[in-house]
């Protein structure tokens, strides 16, 4: 979904250099990250580390500088008389808008020399802080050579870069993305609370915990470093080192053509005294309070939580810096300790906590005498939930706890983001948690979650590789479904089945020879489904209407997804500036149609060809685009439209979407793809065999491919979204496909 400017995160979709900035030790840190990070990102292209010079316009607009390019400004290389490197800081980042990384390198472990040191004291927050928008933090690692502590630095940078790049959050937003605070806070979806004075203590219960949470919680407060920026930021890297072997549950955080598959969520807290925490809330200490939430997003969180009880002007200079130039969720919280309040005064807390529409969530605590109450909070946010949407306010996951032992039953009622403790770890962070594997049990046994069914439908399926994905994913994030096979030769043996009639259905998936005779049965269609002219997506949902409970049928069309998403990573969303860019659609299927939907989200222009030309025209008619007749450079008559034709000029070819089947055997005309000026992304829909001859082709001249394997499991990771109501395991399904796809001597 498009954003306008007031919801835009700045570096949304960044294109410009980005800039290192600090000073280096011994292990010569901000050369070899930014030489690491253009080499392992983007290995194609120039290497452009540029150095700043006294004409300081070179290092912005010289040589049409841009994406991906790294200027470094180390403060520690060899100093010029005519270069104030303040100045060249300053003008980087406030008059040029690059993206700027503090590379805080420790003085003692970093082995930086004295006269650096003490540059960098005396520039740390000056000049450092000031220029820049996130932070990474190094010790030692850097002299140690290649190491895996130096990977994980560089791991750091580039999923900070990664992060930076994300469409932002939008309060209430409901479409599926990477960043949508009701997938990332969604049902069914735990925090695991840490209350360890020291991070590294948590190393030895990470593999176990990983199992069973979808994000950490790091409770700054409880730290014993909590009021040392370096060290809470670099904290967090190493909370997410120890978890990134072990992560099961997370989702994808997608980056230039790749995507990284180990990011554990952070869900990054300062809880104060007065809101059953540890940290001060005299002035002075509310005051640090928000310096430290500061220093989480520039650590890259992915959730903030944002105490609603203090001062407005410091919250709301948050939440705007937070809102410009990161990609975070805030969590609005409050916690009401040692006294009982009204269900009415609770809604009100609710309220409060949305941070005037600025949340993306909001989480309030209460405290009660007695059981009798233990509803309260839950039937709060029910509430709040209502009237926000009656007000035309952003409905957001709203977390309702209940402080101690009396509370239990609120977790387990509570659906949304629930902080839990794990039974591998001495000691609870706060009374009354549970682990995830009680609550779940405790929703089973009270029926507020239930078993569903799922399968895929379609007919001479016996190949699907979705129920051993989506089964897969089920598993990881512990739910209690299941998926099958519904091999029918017409969908009314379907619609008249026990399977689809039964309560406890809850969706499929659709394939060929279904997708469009399924359209009659569904009961509501969304936009994608309705335009492409298929389904491929049934998810059941029980509704109230009318004084009664009924079920309905939503189709959905994630193919498309299954398209766009890769390609989105490889070249984004053309703007205004690049409206050239073309994609050549090959077929004229079902699946034509979704990579027309695709590219025409993408920003491309479609060109189509197909052998029966009639099927070219409907695409056409109903997407826009070009028809042409033959793939050669030249036409041979008048009558014929080449393609040649459409990419004279100063046409792009983005992407050739092939979506014939694997037996065609269709390989593109030569000049095509040794042209120099030219080189697609050849995206071949066929998940096996693993190598078509079309793929073949493009690898063997140096092209870059996208399998059908891959809008698979994205199309999939789109299913079980829409399904579950919380993001995927994203590295489970693509797994469980690529054991599936990949021939036996690459596995």
């Amino acid at each position: 979904m498009a954003s306008d400017d007031s919801q835009r995160n700045i570096f949304q979709n960044y294109d410009k250099p980005i800039v290192l900035v600090g000073c280096s030790g011994e292990g010569n840190e901000l050369i070899r990250l930014a030489e690491s990070f253009l080499e392992e990102n983007f290995p194609q292209a120039p290497m452009d580390i540029i150095k700043p010079t006294a004409d300081l316009s070179s290092v912005v607009a010289g040589s049409g500088l841009g994406w991906p390019s790294v200027v470094v400004v180390d403060f520690s290389a060899e100093p010029s008389d005519d270069l104030d490197l303040s100045e060249v800081t300053r003008s980087l980042y406030e008059d040029n808008g690059l993206l700027s990384i503090y590379v805080n390198v420790d003085a003692e472990e970093g082995k930086i020399s004295a006269d650096s040191a003490k540059t960098k004291s005396q520039l740390d927050e000056s000049v450092f802080m000031k220029f820049s928008d996130y932070e990474l933090c190094i010790k030692g690692e850097g002299t140690e050579g290649e190491s895996a502590d130096w990977d994980h630095i560089k791991w750091e940078l580039t999923r900070l870069v990664a992060r930076a790049r994300l469409a932002p959050a939008i309060p209430g937003e409901k479409a599926p993305s990477t960043n949508t605070a009701h997938l990332t806070m969604g049902e069914n979806t735990f925090f695991l609370s840490l209350s360890f004075p020291e991070i590294s203590q948590v190393e030895p219960y990470v593999e176990e915990m990983c199992l069973d949470v979808d994000a950490m919680e790091y409770r700054t407060d409880l730290l014993d470093c909590r009021d040392s920026r370096f060290d809470l930021i670099y904290g967090m890297q190493l909370l997410r080192r120890y978890c990134r072997p072990f992560v099961v549950r997370v989702p994808a955080l997608p980056f230039v053509g790749n995507v990284l598959e180990d990011v554990m969520p952070i869900c990054y807290t300062v809880r104060t005294q007065n809101q059953a925490g540890t940290y001060p809330d005299d002035e002075a200490g509310i005051s640090k309070m928000f310096d430290m939430l500061g220093w989480g997003l520039r650590g890259g969180v992915e959730v903030l939580d944002v105490e609603s009880a203090w001062d407005k002007k410091k919250t709301d200079d948050l939440l705007n810096e937070a809102k410009e130039r990161y990609a975070s969720q805030v969590l609005g919280s409050h916690h009401v300790v040692g006294k009982e309040i009204s269900r009415e005064e609770a809604v009100e807390l609710f309220q409060q906590c949305a941070l005037d529409g600025r949340a993306h969530g909001a989480k309030v605590v209460l405290s009660i005498e007695s059981e009798e109450k233990d509803r309260m909070a839950h039937e709060a946010a029910i509430i709040a939930t209502s009237l926000a949407a009656t007000e035309g306010k952003p409905e957001i996951p709203n977390v309702s706890l209940i402080l101690g032992d009396v509370g239990q039953f609120s977790r387990i009622v509570n659906l949304p983001f629930t902080p839990v403790t794990h039974e591998s770890l001495p000691f609870k962070a706060a009374p009354g948690q549970l682990t995830a594997k009680e609550i779940m049990a405790g929703r089973l046994l009270m029926k507020i979650i239930d078993s569903k069914r799922y399968a895929i439908l379609g007919h001479n399926i016996a190949y699907s590789v979705s129920p051993q994905m989506q089964g897969s994913a089920f598993r990881a994030a512990v739910l209690p479904h299941e998926y099958g096979r519904a091999d029918v030769e017409t969908v009314e043996e379907f619609i008249d089945s026990d399977f689809f009639k039964d309560p406890k259905f809850g969706g499929c998936s659709v394939t060929i020879p279904h997708k469009q005779s399924i359209i009659p049965y569904v009961d509501v269609m969304s936009e994608a489904a309705t335009t492409i002219g298929s389904v491929n997506t049934l998810i059941a949902e029980i509704e109230y209407d009318n004084d009664d409970f009924k079920r309905v049928i939503y189709g959905d069309n994630t193919d498309w997804k299954g398209i766009f998403n890769p390609l989105e990573r490889r070249f984004g969303v053309q703007g205004e500036d690049d409206s050239n860019g073309i994609a050549l659609i090959l077929g004229g299927g079902g699946t034509a149609r979704a990579a027309a939907y695709a590219a025409s989200e993408l920003g491309l222009k479609r060109v189509y060809y197909n052998r029966t030309p009639s099927k070219a025209e409907q695409l056409a008619e109903s997407f826009g685009g070009t028809v042409i007749t033959s793939l050669d450079m030249e036409s041979e008559n008048d009558d014929e439209k080449c393609l040649g034709d459409v990419l004279s000029g100063d046409a792009s070819l983005k992407v050739i979407i092939s979506t014939l089947p694997a037996g065609a055997e269709f390989v593109l005309p030569e000049w095509l793809i040794s042209k120099e000026d030219t080189k697609p992304v050849i995206f071949d829909v066929n998940y096996k065999p693993y190598y078509t001859k079309l793929l073949e082709q493009a690898e063997a001249a140096g092209l870059e491919t996208v399998r059908g394997s891959e809008m698979l499991w994205e199309q999939g990771v789109g299913q079980f979204e829409a399904w579950t109501k919380r993001t995927a395991p994203y590295s489970i399904m693509k797994t469980v496909v690529l054991q599936n796809c990949l021939p036996e001597d690459m596995q």
